[in-house]
């Protein structure tokens, strides 16, 4: 009883706290008619190849002698990580990085003849390519907005997932890392340089090393310019929340499809050894879900072998059915899910835990996550990348019918798939494109 009083206590509190945004149900048609941006890929390429042919033209052909720019001692690890840093966080906002960065070698140089007018072709490039991306941007902007005013209901976001949308949280935590040591790890050396001589005199340190502090210190200035960029964007787009399809050929997202996992809440009814509250928990990246473990008395392998083909249809989109054996022919047509965050390219919206009318089809497992806005080459090419809980890429294990003789083989229409499933003794079941054997 105390812990009931507790739960719902708690609960209490998190819907007190929980904030509402208005909520959009999008059709198929107009998720599939977003508008398509350059490739992310293009983006990068077109921005960080020329600038970098640029340089190797102007410092080792045309200027040569000029010392104020010499490189010196400066390639090391931390201007190394420095560069990784800022190409990997400039994402979208790179051609406006290399138009900066042309304006001060203009700036810088002072150049005529020829290299003045291959700076001046470098910067109308960079500018075209900056500007089109700014278009492209403001008109997915435009777009959310518009939805956002067709919005007639909301929903409430709960504060845990609500933190998950803070324009710092948009870029990776391996690229904060990177940014910062780039500018600790040179700063320490400068620091020990400096109490370990006996002169103790600023003048005396090691120029290169500043200069590696001073491209450190660049380097994470430009993920709080992207941050500062990201918060900006949010404001402008609005606190939305979508419904939206899990469309793999269309639309302006694709997704992570975690396996091998079951949602981390215990059942109501009990007997789960997975979410087993007396049980240590292994530590995953995902932390909504929990480990699905093969002697589990209700996700194991033995508990959906013995599932009747009406109980196992019942239950065979949830990836962890499935084990190591999922593929991307579980995700159903009309399957959708509930996102906040799209705030336009490059943005990493989260999927919303919430209860909401699925008038326009099937909620999707759990397990399908929304990854970054980020234009691919071929959108129908794109499918999922399937994780497991500790964010590691799973081998999707075929099934090879001479070394694992079948003992049923069901039809998963019925569950709304393309496919069937066949089931092998004492391994989980395969999912498969068309009868085998």
């Amino acid at each position: 009883m105390a812990q009931l009083k507790a739960r719902y206590a708690s609960e209490g509190v998190r819907a007190a706290q929980s904030k509402p945004v208005p909520f959009y149900s999008v059709t198929e048609e107009e998720w599939r008619s977003i508008p398509r941006d350059i490739p992310n890929v293009i983006v990068l390429l077109a921005s960080w190849l020329p600038l970098i042919a640029l340089n190797v033209y102007l410092f080792r052909f045309a200027y040569r002698d000029r010392e104020e720019l010499e490189l010196g001692g400066l390639l090391t690890f931390s201007v190394i990580a420095a560069c990784v840093a800022v190409m990997w966080a400039a994402c979208r906002i790179a051609p406006w990085l290399a138009l900066t960065a042309t304006a001060a070698l203009y700036l810088i140089l002072q150049p005529v003849g020829v290299p003045q007018l291959v700076l001046l072709g470098s910067g109308a490039f960079f500018g075209l390519l900056a500007l089109t991306g700014l278009f492209n941007q403001l008109r997915f902007i435009a777009r959310l907005r518009r939805w956002r005013a067709l919005s007639t209901s909301t929903v409430d976001i709960p504060p845990e997932q609500r933190s998950r949308l803070h324009a710092y949280r948009q870029l990776p935590k391996t690229l904060w890392y990177l940014a910062l040591g780039s500018m600790i790890y040179p700063l320490l050396k400068l620091v020990w340089q400096f109490f370990t001589d006996a002169k103790q005199v600023v003048n005396a340190l090691d120029r290169d090393r500043i200069d590696s502090l001073v491209i450190g210190v660049m380097a994470l200035a430009l993920c709080l310019v992207v941050v500062l960029v990201r918060f900006i964007e949010q404001r402008l787009a609005g606190h939305l929340a979508l419904e939206i399809p899990l469309a793999r050929g269309y639309g302006p997202l694709s997704f992570t499809a975690v396996g091998k996992v079951v949602p981390a809440e215990p059942l109501s009814g009990g007997g789960c050894d997975c979410t087993d509250p007396g049980r240590e928990p292994k530590t995953l990246e995902y932390g909504q879900f929990a480990e699905c473990l093969d002697n589990c008395r209700v996700h194991g392998i033995a508990a959906v072998n013995n599932l009747s083909p009406a109980e196992f249809l019942r239950v065979a989109d949830q990836p962890w059915v499935w084990g190591e054996h999922v593929s991307d022919r579980l995700v159903r047509r009309g399957d959708r899910m509930v996102i906040a965050g799209l705030s336009g390219w490059d943005s990493m919206p989260v999927r919303l835990e919430v209860r909401t009318v699925f008038g326009q089809g099937r909620q999707a497992a759990a397990n399908y996550l929304p990854r970054r806005a980020a234009e691919p080459r071929k959108r129908q090419a794109r499918g999922l990348h399937w994780r497991d809980g500790a964010d590691n890429t799973m081998q999707v294990e075929q099934f090879d019918p001479a070394a694992l003789p079948e003992f049923e083989r069901i039809s998963l229409a019925g569950a709304g798939i393309d496919g069937y499933a066949v089931r092998v003794r004492s391994k989980r079941p395969f999912i498969c494109g068309h009868p085998v054997g």
